[in-house]
């Protein structure tokens, strides 16, 4: 009888702390998989077709009550790559902060608050038609300036209240450029350069049938020994009916002509999104424009997505789509700027397609 209570003594010794570690982790994930055939468009170049991994990626979250209605919160997100192996830890939103009647307060790599309305609205995001493939966008590179995920971020958001919520966001190296580097020859070596800092903020109204957001962001940069800037505001809607979402996104980006700040050429660009839900099925399109920018003649695109979504369970659907970028001449848009495994852009005036089926299980 005594050695059994030693025994139970000694196991809850050890298992307690243990216990009380983990008591408040979630673990989250999805995978996302695809089989695509893939056209860049360019003459002699053979069609592709390839599994693809659409931002799989898996993630610890957890809070700590600490009374008087505060909270820590905390959360570690990776990617992997589940077309072949491998992953990279701490990747994605990552973050340390606290939480209260007053809002959130956060500390780490997050997304942006002007990237979280593109996302609000999209049909197709985290694959290879995301609208980001458009939307905010280089007409010169085919890659992603606007819908960031910035490191060395403290982000604020607001209570909800009734729907409305705002969230403000304070990078202070965007670029994540040290002093090392002789593009910023006044910052302090080893230090994050305020000469690339940005500021993001977005309000969202989200009440029944009806969503509504604004947005602005704008960063800093250099050049040698001179300061440059651009930005970007972004206007989102959305209405709910009957099976059917409706959406529509609005941008317009400006700055300091450079030719180190990509980003600094004056440019709109407009987004229509559609799907409607047929008992499991959701069918889905997506329009998307880029007018020319302002210092560069032909260099419009414009993107048609079609697909289907099939619900196998609330949270495994399988899907199908279809996508299509056009380029003017001197436009390089192209396929895969949301970081998916598969991609082709950064060539002028080609037009790439890609047809794909694939499967998406959240946990």
């Amino acid at each position: 009888m005594q050695k059994k209570l030693i025994a139970l003594a000694m196991a809850s010794a050890f298992a307690a702390p243990a216990f009380a570690a983990t008591s408040n982790v979630d673990i989250y994930g999805v995978f996302n998989m695809s089989v695509e055939r893939i056209d860049s468009g360019r003459t002699g170049v053979d069609k592709s077709t390839s599994v693809n991994n659409n931002n799989s990626r898996i993630g610890f979250k957890g809070t700590e009550d600490l009374g008087g209605g505060l909270a820590a919160v905390w959360q570690v997100e990776s990617s992997f790559a589940a077309d072949q192996g491998g992953g990279t830890l701490a990747s994605r939103n990552t973050f340390v902060g606290l939480k209260g009647g007053f809002g959130t307060v956060l500390l780490g790599q997050i997304d942006t608050p002007m990237k979280g309305l593109g996302r609000a609205v999209d049909n197709f995001f985290d694959g290879i038609a995301d609208s980001r493939n458009i939307l905010g966008s280089s007409s010169s590179t085919g890659k992603s300036l606007w819908d960031l995920r910035t490191k060395n971020t403290v982000a604020y958001a607001t209570p909800n209240f009734s729907g409305l919520s705002a969230t403000l966001a304070y990078v202070t190296d965007w670029n994540n450029a040290t002093a090392t580097s002789t593009s910023y020859p006044n910052c302090v070596v080893g230090l994050d350069c305020n000469k690339s800092d940005a500021w993001s903020l977005a309000a969202n109204y989200n009440n029944g049938p009806l969503l509504l957001g604004a947005g602005y962001e704008k960063h800093n940069a250099s050049a040698g020994a001179a300061d440059i800037s651009s930005h970007i505001w972004r206007v989102i809607a959305g209405y709910s009916f009957a099976g059917a979402k409706l959406g529509g996104l609005y941008e317009k980006a400006s700055g300091d002509l450079a030719t180190s700040n990509d980003n600094a050429a004056d440019r709109k660009a407009w987004g229509l999104f559609a799907n409607y839900a047929i008992g499991a099925v959701t069918l889905k399109a997506n329009y998307l424009k880029a007018d020319e920018t302002n210092n560069v003649a032909n260099s419009g695109a414009k993107q048609y997505t079609l697909g289907a979504d099939y619900a196998l369970s609330k949270r495994t659907t399988a899907y199908a789509f279809y996508a299509k970028v056009k380029n003017d001449s001197a436009a390089s848009y192209g396929l895969g700027t949301a970081g998916t495994s598969n991609y082709s852009y950064g060539t002028a005036g080609v037009d790439p397609s890609v047809i794909g089926v694939g499967m998406k299980h959240s946990f």
